[in-house]
């Protein structure tokens, strides 16, 4: 029986080799992120939801997804939910964390989902006002997972904190950077309402709360990950 001895030096050759290679790997993918995808809304579940809560929903024509090397969407599936109202529904993947906010994924469909004349509400739920061609709206993003007691938020910041809080530990962290773990995704689902009607003010405040609670307790049910 002829065994080979491994010698120390020789092991400290092949840990310093594969520490420079999880390095090259991890660097790789902070300097170069690859392109972003995003995963389909299960319409199915969340139509049950939708139905289920009361709502009399009927479905709208989705907006096509788009794809580039910065922003990937699912399809912007739709309802007419009654009262004049429309809601729209889009999951967002950025390949940057600087584009992590709700205009930018918005620009993948302006003259449907991207606001004129914002404002933001800094409560809780977190979301922003204002106008899709001249017809009130409201809008929000959600951040899936972490078990959040507030998911909902609009701007750069606030979602890249949600994304962060969504992190199990510190050792999460540590093993996404020396490559032992997927890079986290930076991606939320576009929530808006928008009134059919431009004589409409505003969009009724129980309504979209409400909204809001049904679609968070369907999109982070296990059932509602596709």
């Amino acid at each position: 029986m002829n065994d080979r001895i491994v010698s120390p030096h020789q092991l400290r050759a092949l840990y310093s080799f594969l520490a420079i290679v999880a390095t090259v790997a991890a660097t790789k993918a902070m300097v170069w992120p690859s392109r972003p995808v995003a995963r389909p809304l299960n319409q199915e579940a969340i139509t049950k939801a939708i139905k289920d809560s009361g709502f009399n929903a009927s479905p709208l024509k989705p907006l096509a997804a788009k794809s580039n090397s910065e922003l990937a969407t699912s399809d912007a599936i739709g309802y007419s939910i009654g009262n004049g109202l429309e809601l729209r529904l889009m999951r967002g993947t950025v390949r940057r964390r600087f584009n992590l906010q709700a205009a930018y994924l918005a620009t993948s469909h302006p003259d449907k989902l991207l606001l004129s004349r914002r404002h933001f509400s800094h409560g809780t739920p977190s979301y922003a006002t204002g106008l899709i061609q001249t017809k009130p709206a409201n809008q929000t993003c959600l951040v899936e997972g972490g078990g959040m007691k507030d998911a909902f938020a609009v701007t750069r910041n606030d979602l890249s904190r949600l994304i962060d809080q969504t992190s199990k530990s510190k050792w999460s962290s540590i093993r996404s950077i020396i490559g032992l773990q997927a890079n986290r995704s930076y991606q939320c689902i576009l929530i808006q309402v928008t009134a059919t009607n431009k004589a409409t003010s505003s969009i009724d405040q129980p309504t979209w709360l409400r909204t809001l609670s049904v679609l968070r307790a369907a999109l982070q049910s296990k059932s509602s990950q596709s």
